[in-house]
């Protein structure tokens, strides 16, 4: 029971849950940024055929800040999402156009 004790009697404790309920708000707020990412690309692709490089990178970016804060609030990661740090950038995201297809 000591060890509880101490633990919540840290100010590190709270003021990790205090990061955890703001990052909770930022979290909500990146899904619906997202839902809107979603519906706009849909709304590109019926008029275009094809879907809105700059929206299709914010919606990389968002969803890697998405991730930072899921890596944080788990406590898998001890380093705070932006505005902590610098936004993310999607470095992963495959680019739009089409690869040439493969050799054989």
């Amino acid at each position: 029971m000591s060890k509880l004790n101490q633990s919540m009697g840290s100010a590190d404790f709270w003021l990790r849950l205090l990061y955890t309920l703001l990052l909770a708000l930022a979290w909500q707020v990146t899904e619906l940024l997202l839902i809107v990412v979603v519906i706009l690309q849909i709304g590109f692709r019926v008029v275009t055929a094809k879907a809105d490089p700059r929206l299709a990178e914010f919606g990389g970016s968002l969803s890697a800040y998405a991730a930072q804060i899921g890596r944080y609030v788990t406590g898998a990661s001890e380093q705070k999402p932006w505005p902590f740090m610098e936004w993310p950038t999607d470095n992963t995201a495959a680019p739009l156009s089409k690869a040439p297809a493969e050799e054989i």
